[in-house]
């Protein structure tokens, strides 16, 4: 199924930026002051991305942030003990087994790269919302949107959102009076979901309250994101209508229709 997107091409390269500020700050080291100082600023990269692997996982409870977490600490592994140029070489012969596992871990990495595992999906969410959409008749508006009414359990909320994180469909937070379901798009990946903010407020957002009133809002950043100034009203009732649809899935036990849904929407798996 062909979908003509209706955002802006996304010109995101923060999935590349980092690898080349690694391989940048590995060259520096290595010219400077020899391979070996090379080698451990690299093996000192790695450990910051394992931290942040684990961080997500924490944050998220994303299984797949362990597995690239191990990867990380494998290739530290791989750089301090690496045959002559590691600061704690080893024989050629004790190091084969690594480079072994190395292999196996990266054809892991790779089907986790192309599966969208650890893709945030806030970009597919935008999509899904003004799929439909072919109305301009008013522009942006700072206020939410106020939309229908849900009947659920608290732990079945508390069930979704857990759901969502864990998925990397959005980031929640549960408020005194309702539970916020934050999108979070590639590019955005830090703010929020590692706790660095709690300050929604300049995000797109849906809302559930205690009784089950639900409203949204889609931020004027994402606005812009749009191709053509669509109709704001409509955009933000049919992300309502996505997320209640989201919720009906999963009260069903039928949450996998949720990320077939988002599947749905093609993007750039570089950023």
């Amino acid at each position: 199924m062909f979908i003509t997107s209706k955002l802006r091409p996304n010109t995101n390269v923060t999935g590349l930026g980092q690898p080349i500020v690694a391989l940048l700050i590995f060259a520096i080291c290595w010219g400077l002051y020899g391979i070996t100082a090379g080698i451990i600023s690299m093996a000192f990269i790695f450990c910051l991305y394992a931290i942040l692997s684990l961080a997500y996982f924490i944050r998220t409870g994303n299984g797949w942030f362990i597995i690239t977490m191990v990867y990380q600490l494998t290739i530290v592994s791989f750089a301090m003990v690496a045959p002559k140029i590691g600061p704690y070489a080893i024989r050629e012969e004790e190091f084969k087994p690594l480079v072994l596992i190395l292999v196996l871990e990266l054809a892991v990495l790779v089907y986790i790269m192309a599966t969208n595992k650890l893709r945030w999906r806030g970009r597919e969410i935008l999509e899904l919302a003004a799929m439909n959409i072919t109305d301009a008749t008013n522009g942006f508006t700072e206020r939410p949107m106020p939309l229908g009414k849900i009947d659920y359990r608290q732990n079945e909320l508390q069930g979704f959102t857990t759901y969502l994180k864990s998925k990397l469909i959005a980031f929640t937070y549960r408020e005194t009076n309702k539970t916020i379901i934050v999108p979070i798009m590639m590019g955005n990946e830090y703010r929020l979901p590692l706790g660095f903010s709690n300050d929604y407020s300049e995000n797109t957002w849906i809302a559930i309250d205690k009784e089950g009133n639900i409203s949204a809002h889609i931020s004027k950043d994402d606005y812009l994101k749009y191709k053509e100034a669509l109709s704001f009203d409509q955009l933000c009732e049919s992300l309502g209508n996505l997320f209640i649809q989201f919720f009906e899935y999963y009260q069903k036990g039928e949450e996998v229709r949720i990320l077939h849904e988002i599947s749905k929407i093609k993007t750039n798996p570089f950023s």
